[in-house]
């Protein structure tokens, strides 16, 4: 398949529509910061939280060691639902729920916070015929807890009350493709008679499956009441390179997670009598920020210039590779047009055997997957969204000097701020914090954070569908930034591999370790800045191209889209030192590594930046 072809294919204001989920004849009832919901009320004559409670705010990454705040949303999660479960009343509100969606945030003073929320049905107006749906998540309910994570008690609790959430969903722009897909009698088994809709996705820019690139494979998927009451999903793909439909893979989803709510509500017997009306009510600062009073995001935008803590920080809401972020400190510039550009998901991957990620996920140098299926995920408003949340203040302590998170969220793939992702309605979109953590002694550490549960209960509850013996699921982050120490331009670029410095003369693709490092510097100036490459990093550093993502927008130019897999692709030979360049740090996310990865379970990755010579 030609760049031609498949470019010549491509409307752009249709592709952006669709990824939003806006289409001809179905708009979307979106939940904003702004909306006002009815039925939201806090149970009444509750005692104030007391000074533990409201001086505690959300731990950052230097408020303990790596290790601990990795472990602390691994496990602390999962557990702080299971204490909020323990309550009679949350436990009898879980029990009823058809499905479900969690949210974290470890907070200061042995604190936790943990909410949960879920629906007991699903209706649909709308049919085949109409190709319209409008659908109704019915009695949404929140449960919101603060846990003393050292005795695993509740110390705050409340309940909201029930709330109907609707949305609409269409067959536009690719009735085509439904109609083809619904003709299908192993698929439309599991839907006539049934409410249903489907999850519109026209994703196949951002797709490779089995021998398929880019371009060539879209998921279509679709949601329905099946016979026990709940709700499942029937998950395909569909070939859409040719004149002509071929239906790949049909898979019916009844569990969207392991381990929600509602399935370990009941695994549970409460002992004891309901805390609800005698616990404080959380504060809304200590609630985990993306969950609102509305059970949406918790959202308080900054303003698009910070300056604080030494850092002059300057961002902008993403097109589609999240917010971009350019950073000064003590005056002089850091780097320009930061971005989380790209988030690769890859399911069923063979035996990675001492490989580098490029040659593992792509061993023929093409955007063709060696697994069975991945997604170069979209960090958008509209797909899924909503970005930016807000900003969270860190004091000065005995382990860090003062400083600051811009924090931002995606649910890629999900309606505009996630209302059918928050009614439970989860599989299939992605759930991710990308962070930008900056303090005062001239320390940056970009973290992201995922809390799935994308498609992987597809593959671990289904062995039929493993063709590899590698992981499940594994991740890659892909963040892009122009390094510009004291100002902006040429710099030389140094390599220190625990023994000695070099400088690399061209392009390079480079594996790091735990004594690796690399150094952006410029002649005449003494502004340096530090990243070490240790757990799981790799860099790519290359020159500024505009047929390259990095420089080009990720979907928007759909020649460099469909020609990216992995930034390594662009090392050619160019001579770097003295120039402006294009740096790549690769995190990657062992996601087999965390307890329960398929939603329970937060797995972070961390970088740092450490500045020297910015008095």
């Amino acid at each position: 398949m030609s760049e031609n072809h498949w470019s010549d294919r491509i409307d752009r204001r249709k592709f952006l529509a669709s990824l939003g989920g806006i289409a001809a004849g179905g708009a979307i009832l979106a939940s904003g910061a702004d909306d006002v919901v009815p039925g939201v009320a806090a149970q009444q004559d509750t005692p104030e939280p007391g000074e533990r409670i409201t001086g505690a705010r959300r731990i950052g990454t230097r408020d303990v060691t790596k290790s601990n705040y990795k472990a602390l949303w691994n496990y602390r999660k999962r557990q702080s639902v299971e204490t909020l479960l323990l309550d009679p009343e949350v436990n009898d509100l879980a029990g009823d729920w058809v499905s479900s969606f969690e949210a974290y945030d470890p907070l200061t003073n042995d604190l936790d916070a943990i909410s949960i929320q879920g629906t007991t049905g699903m209706s649909v107006e709308g049919s085949r015929e109409s190709g319209t749906f409008a659908v109704t998540a019915e009695n949404r309910q929140v449960a919101y807890g603060l846990v003393d994570r050292t005795n695993e008690e509740l110390v705050g609790l409340e309940i909201t009350e029930p709330m109907d959430i609707e949305w609409e969903r269409s067959f536009a722009p690719n009735e085509d493709r439904h109609q083809f897909v619904l003709d299908h009698d192993e698929v439309w088994q599991h839907l006539e008679g049934r409410d249903w809709y489907p999850l519109v996705k026209a994703a196949e820019i951002i797709t490779a499956y089995d021998d398929f690139p880019h371009g060539a494979v879209t998921p279509v998927a679709y949601f329905f009441n099946n016979d026990d009451g709940g709700l499942s999903l029937v998950s395909t793909f569909l070939d859409v390179s040719g004149g002509d439909f071929e239906l790949l893979d049909v898979t019916r989803i009844d569990d969207f997670v392991r381990h929600s709510p509602m399935d370990m509500a009941a695994a549970m017997d409460p002992t004891g009598s309901a805390q609800l009306g005698d616990l404080p009510v959380p504060p809304m600062d200590q609630r985990p920020q993306i969950t609102g009073p509305q059970g949406f995001h918790n959202i308080d935008t900054p303003p698009s210039t910070i300056e604080q803590s030494n850092w002059d920080v300057t961002w902008s809401p993403p097109a589609t590779e999240g917010a971009v972020v350019t950073a000064r400190y003590d005056g002089s510039a850091v780097f320009e047009d930061m971005a989380a550009v790209a988030t690769p998901t890859g399911y069923d991957l063979p035996e990675r055997n001492g490989r580098n990620t490029r040659e593992w996920y792509f061993p023929d140098d093409s955007p063709v997957f060696s697994g069975n299926l991945l997604y170069w995920d979209i960090h958008s408003s509209t797909f899924g969204g909503p970005g930016v949340l807000g900003k969270t203040d860190y004091p000065e302590t005995g382990r860090h000097p003062e400083g600051f998170r811009l924090r931002t969220h995606y649910h890629t793939g999900a309606l505009p701020n996630a209302r059918d992702f928050h009614s439970g309605h989860r599989f299939g979109p992605y759930n991710y914090y990308i962070n930008f953590d900056f303090y005062e002694d001239g320390v940056f550490m970009p973290s992201w954070q995922r809390h799935g549960p994308g498609y992987i209960t597809e593959y671990l509850n289904n062995p039929d569908r493993r063709d590899h013996d590698g992981p499940v699921q594994y991740y890659l982050s892909y963040w892009a930034f122009k390094p510009t120490p004291a100002i902006a331009g040429s710099v030389q670029t140094r390599i220190f591999d625990g023994d000695e410095w070099t400088d690399p003369s061209e392009e390079f693709y480079l594996e790091g370790d735990d004594q690796t490092v690399v150094r952006f510097t410029r002649d005449g100036f003494s502004q340096t800045i530090d990243i070490p490459l240790d757990e799981n990093k790799e860099m790519v550093v290359v020159r500024p191209d505009n047929d390259e993502i990095g420089e080009a927008t990720r979907v928007l130019d759909p020649g460099p889209e469909l020609e990216f897999y992995h930034p390594a692709q662009y090392v050619d030979g160019q001579l770097i030192q003295g120039r402006e360049v294009v740096a790549w740090l690769i995190l990657e996310a062992p996601i087999h590594q965390v307890p329960h990865p398929s939603g329970i379970s937060t797995f972070s990755a961390l970088a740092e930046f450490e500045l020297s010579g910015y008095d």
